[in-house]
């Protein structure tokens, strides 16, 4: 059983979005990667966008067909307030994640290294 469990935790990594992980503005703010409170970096994965008081459920993710970016329908809450959104992200041959939402604010995101157990 051990093995299954073992090849499964493998295959699921293997299906990880090239988008997912923690990312930040700040390459300083990587060092509090997992931590909640200001100046930490967000996580974006499968299961949704998190960044402090504000989130975003995946209605829809799509490839664009172009390079490493995606087509992403959001469902958010931030500080109480629902609301819907569209981004494009973009994973740039230097790791970084480019995003451009549905009213045109951009953002330039550097990757930070999953937190330690």
């Amino acid at each position: 059983m051990v093995f299954c469990g073992a090849a499964l935790s493998a295959a699921a990594a293997e299906d990880a979005p090239l988008w997912e992980g923690y990312w930040s503005p700040n390459a300083a703010w990587c060092a509090r990667a997992g931590d909640v409170g200001e100046q930490t970096p967000d996580w974006y994965g499968r299961e949704g966008l998190f960044g402090l008081e504000w989130s975003c459920d995946i209605a829809a993710v799509s490839e664009t067909g172009v390079g490493n970016s995606w087509a992403l329908k959001l469902q958010c809450l931030d500080a109480g307030y629902a609301y819907s959104d569209a981004q494009i992200l973009l994973v740039t041959p230097d790791d970084r994640l480019q995003i451009i939402d549905e009213n045109g604010f951009a953002a330039d995101l550097v990757r930070c290294a999953a937190p330690q157990d």
